[in-house]
């Protein structure tokens, strides 16, 4: 590859939404140690008047990012129709800038096969340009709220079409690749997620009261409310630590703390707090706790790994891929007594999980070089076919 790779993506963040797809954006900067990328990421945006559209550039080396802001329609009963023609309608003009400065890329990367994956297929018909798609949507399980068989028949026949013109799936866990490949047949790899090391790196730790962290968006799908019902139980039976959740934290969620007795005694909340502050506070604790009902494979346990936390988590999606008796303990789906009896098993035996070894292996398998020579790997084998 000697030219550049075109990102297509579907969330990526931007001015509307900083967090939105950061896991994304960290994949695309592993890849530029290798190629250079250009990404085109499209989204709404409602502080835009009447039919205005705002494109921005933002170059970081080897990393040039194009995020188009449209405004949404004011008739709600044409609103994915307009959307779908005005978000296909920026990507083409972004791409034609980039065209001009830059030729025709190697091959295009869609991330999220809908909606960016559409202009994809569209390269591929017009300029046999080949397409990869990576995949982190949740959306593929029937269980999910935002399941893909509870949308329309549109948004499916799409996304069908979509993944069945792509020369690879790159499915985050191997569990999401199998989910996909239910939906239909896509040749697949598995490449997980990334993790700054420069960030996320074993410090020895000072032991004092044992810490677990749990850092999520606390919505339905992570669960928050039986961890802290787990917490409260484990407390009840005399065991001595700490549960610092960091996020979205609800007053529900302060409520059910506070009735219990442990707000600010043993169970603390911190809203969303900087990405280098996360790392900062999983440095400083003794395990990372996760009670998802379904999940792909969140970055948060890697970066937990890499910093040498063991992890209690359930048995969802692809955390097994990462997680056995060496690194911490896999439990049941809504389980909450399966979850109490393994945070009290972490803290009894606590001194079986060599931390150093974790953050070691899991470095070496998540960094940025190891991740972004996969994703080359897989574009070599594209571009030879």
């Amino acid at each position: 590859m000697t030219n550049y790779v075109l990102w297509l993506v579907s969330w990526y963040p931007d001015k509307t939404d900083v967090f939105n797809g950061d896991f994304i954006e960290r994949h695309a900067k592993a890849v530029t140690g290798f190629i250079p990328v250009v990404v085109i990421f499209i989204t709404k945006d409602s502080s835009l008047k009447k039919g205005q559209v705002v494109i921005e550039k933002q170059v970081e080396g080897n990393l040039v990012v194009y995020r188009g802001y449209y405004r949404i329609s004011s008739f709600p009963f044409s609103e994915k129709l307009f959307s779908l023609f005005r978000y296909f309608s920026v990507q083409k003009k972004i791409f034609s800038q980039i065209k001009k400065e830059r030729g025709l890329p190697d091959l295009a990367h869609v991330h999220i096969a809908f909606k960016a994956g559409i202009f994809a297929r569209y390269l591929k018909k017009i300029y046999r340009i080949p397409y990869v798609i990576t995949e982190h949507w949740t959306g593929y399980y029937p269980r999910s709220p935002n399941s893909i068989y509870k949308t329309d028949f549109f948004t499916i026949r799409f996304t069908k079409w979509i993944l069945k013109g792509a020369d690879f799936l790159l499915p985050v866990a191997r569990k999401l690749g199998e989910t996909i490949n239910e939906f239909t047949h896509v040749k697949s790899l598995v490449v997980p997620n990334v993790v700054d090391t420069d960030l996320f790196y074993y410090k020895p730790s000072v032991r004092g009261k044992f810490k677990f962290v749990h850092p999520s968006t606390m919505s339905y799908v992570k669960n928050p409310d039986g961890i802290l019902r787990a917490a409260i139980e484990l407390n009840k039976e005399g065991y001595e630590f700490e549960l610092l959740m960091i996020g979205g934290v609800s007053d529900s969620l302060v409520e059910l703390a506070d009735k219990s007795g442990g707000l600010n005694q043993y169970i603390f909340f911190k809203k969303e707090i900087p990405y280098v502050q996360v790392a900062s506070e999983m440095q400083h604790s003794s395990a990372l706790v996760l009670f998802s009902r379904f999940e792909n494979l969140p970055c948060v346990i890697l970066e937990a790994l890499c910093c040498g936390l063991p992890v209690v988590s359930t048995d969802v999606g692809g955390i097994r891929d990462v997680i056995d008796q060496t690194n911490g303990i896999l439990v049941e789906n809504e389980n909450e007594a399966a979850l109490k009896n393994a945070m009290e098993k972490m803290i009894r035996n606590y001194e079986l999980f060599n931390r150093e070894r974790i953050a070691g292996e899991s470095s070496l398998k998540f960094k940025y070089s190891t991740i972004g020579r996969q994703i080359i790997d897989v574009y070599g084998l594209v571009l030879k076919k």
